[in-house]
């Protein structure tokens, strides 16, 4: 493992055998042999570079949402938790604005910044205790709704530097953006729109009491575990089959919301995957519906 390669590099935090449990939403996973925190954006191009060089597979972080992360750990993972700037805010000529963020960035954080200075777009995503990066990485929303509606560009960087790509050159699909071989998403341009405080405060409070109604906010979990079908809804079909409440280990199908599997203490990476299987073997079985995993999977299944 070349850690001493990467000691070298100027402006990253280095750690050996980082528990990577506490570092997501589902509170579940094993630890990272090396874990690189870059600062800077240079930093990050570099340490791309050394572990591509030293042929070290290694992962992406992000605030650990959608995530889950095999109990026997990964090689390496970077985080982009320090990359997390607002970097400028400019007019746009439709009579909006184009705010630059680093990938970074809280989304939590981002929504209040933006709500507080009548900036509006970024509502659909409340709740969501996910990154900017992770957000674009995922084209993220709720509804109809996603993320690259309000995406101007992109920038990627990998081991041999930075670039940014114009939104109406992404390819996009649902719940994903192709990402370049190697890149990863480190800045993105959001196009904002002035409205009034009020009405955008309204609106997330409206969304905001809807989803604690609707998902099990409290508890350990990585959001939706599942794809939608098309033209259906996973966990209607979930709850259609009598599923909630099922447990494996402690994993457990929300009572709240079927297409969330929780952690009510103790579960491995082995619960939520036996979990998963038997709820996918169940919905197929009943209404010959194949589901797809929507959460990311580290370690187990690529």
């Amino acid at each position: 493992m070349p850690f001493r390669d990467l000691a070298k590099i100027d402006g990253i935090e280095l750690f050996r055998d980082l528990p990577l449990a506490p570092l997501t939403t589902f509170r579940i996973g094993g630890r990272a042999k090396i874990f690189v925190r870059p600062r800077r954006i240079a930093a990050l191009e570099a340490a791309l570079a050394c572990l591509q060089d030293k042929g070290v597979a290694y992962k992406i972080l992000g605030r650990g949402s959608n995530l889950l992360i095999d109990d026997k750990g990964v090689e390496a993972v970077i985080s982009l938790a320090a990359l997390n700037a607002l970097r400028d805010l400019v007019p746009d000529e439709s009579g909006g604005s184009i705010l630059t963020v680093e990938a970074g960035h809280g989304l939590g954080r981002l929504i209040s910044w933006t709500s507080a200075r009548g900036l509006s777009g970024l509502e659909g995503l409340c709740g969501i205790p996910g990154s900017v990066g992770g957000a674009v990485k995922m084209n993220a929303g709720a509804g109809t709704w996603c993320i690259a509606h309000i995406l101007h560009s992109v920038c990627f960087t990998g081991p041999g530097g930075s670039c940014w790509v114009s939104g109406d050159r992404l390819e996009y699909g649902y719940r994903s953006l192709e990402v370049p071989s190697g890149a990863v998403v480190s800045m993105v341009r959001l196009r904002l729109f002035q409205k009034e405080r009020s009405s955008i405060y309204s609106e997330i409070r409206a969304l905001m009491k809807k989803r604690t109604k609707t998902q099990p906010l409290g508890r350990p979990s990585a959001g939706c575990i599942f794809k939608n079908p098309p033209g259906d809804s996973a966990g209607r079909l979930i709850d259609l089959c009598g599923l909630k409440g099922l447990a494996v280990g402690g994993a457990e199908v929300s009572f709240i919301h079927a297409n969330f599997i929780i952690n009510r203490g103790g579960a491995s990476s082995a619960d939520v995957i036996g979990l998963m299987d038997i709820v996918k073997d169940t919905v197929r079985s009943i209404t010959g519906i194949e589901l797809a995993p929507e959460v990311a999977i580290w370690g187990m299944r690529q």
